[in-house]
């Protein structure tokens, strides 16, 4: 789970109806809470939290970051921290090994939880998508060998599962994640990424979803965790986590939308922030509906950022 209990008093905030072609915005909406997000305005990543009425900074929480998220109580920041150093590359360039850093909420003591790991491929490091669990007590990330946790004190690296962006649920005892396998076909094999579920105490797992088109941004777990909401390449849905069936929240919409990633619940569950691609302005923005049917997306904030959170207020 996305961490979502209050960190601070910001109340609530009155959306505004910001200009986008063919987009609905409700003039008369309130946007509670706010985002965490990584924000990409300066030129270089930097842990936030933004406005959702009008996508303005209200903290920065650290600079240099990505993927970043607040600890349950605030009080420490889990986010990516890619390294200057360039390790060459058979095809020429560079690539940077990523760390899993943690620090106080100021930005203050870092200290480098998982260091990047170098493939024996030589391919590009990879440490990402941290998500703390709700007691604060695991971080869960991608790892070049799979879905990881280890604890905020640096003790208990574990390899849980192959699959990547994993996501606490809010009671701490399941983590979503998603997994590509490969399936048989007529002529040979194809490839799909679905939803799985992990027991954090019998460690089984389960498939949640069968479709093979889960795009590959992390999924986000409905405040009560009943459901959860993720992208395919056809648009945004939502699924039972008890049963599986699936809800497409993507059906009759006017605004020309793709490249849909990173859904989060807001705290209350009722609405759904997204990223997507408006091809009628050319440009990604963040947008809202309604989490039980969809409804025409709302126009939340054109900054540059990747969501990973919407925390109350």
């Amino acid at each position: 789970m996305r961490f979502r209990h209050a960190v601070g008093a910001l109340g609530l905030a009155i959306a505004t109806a910001l200009p986008a072609a063919g987009t609905a915005v409700a003039d008369e909406a309130v946007t509670a809470g706010r985002f965490t997000a990584t924000d990409y305005s300066s030129g270089s990543p930097a842990l936030v939290t933004l406005d959702p009425a009008n996508g303005t900074v209200t903290a920065t929480y650290a600079r240099d970051a990505e993927d970043g998220v607040l600890t349950p109580g605030g009080s420490q920041v889990a986010y990516i921290d890619r390294r200057d150093t360039c390790i060459p590359q058979p095809e020429g360039g560079c690539a940077h090994a990523r760390d899993l850093v943690v620090a106080d909420a100021d930005g203050g003591t870092p200290r480098v939880l998982v260091p990047g790991v170098q493939p024996e491929a030589n391919e590009a490091p990879y440490v990402g998508h941290p998500d703390w669990s709700p007691d604060g007590q695991r971080i869960v990330y991608d790892s070049p060998r799979g879905l990881e946790w280890v604890r905020a004190d640096g003790t208990g690296r574990e390899l849980l599962s192959p699959g990547s962006r994993g996501t606490f649920s809010p009671d701490g005892r399941t983590i979503a994640f998603v997994r590509t396998t490969a399936y048989p076909t007529e002529d040979s094999y194809e490839y799909g990424t679905d939803i799985h579920l992990l027991d954090t105490i019998t460690r089984e797992e389960r498939r949640l979803t069968t479709g093979r088109d889960i795009s590959s941004t992390p999924v986000d777990w409905s405040p009560d965790g009943s459901a959860l909401v993720y992208v395919t390449r056809y648009g945004l849905h939502s699924v039972d986590a008890a049963t599986g069936a699936t809800t497409d929240l993507h059906r009759d919409w006017q605004v020309p939308l793709s490249g849909f990633r990173n859904p989060v619940y807001s705290p209350d569950g009722r609405r759904i922030a997204f990223q997507a691609y408006d091809y009628t302005t050319g440009s990604a923005s963040v947008y809202a509906i309604d989490a039980g049917g969809g409804g025409n997306p709302e126009l939340l904030t054109d900054h540059p950022v990747n969501l990973t959170d919407w925390l109350a207020g």
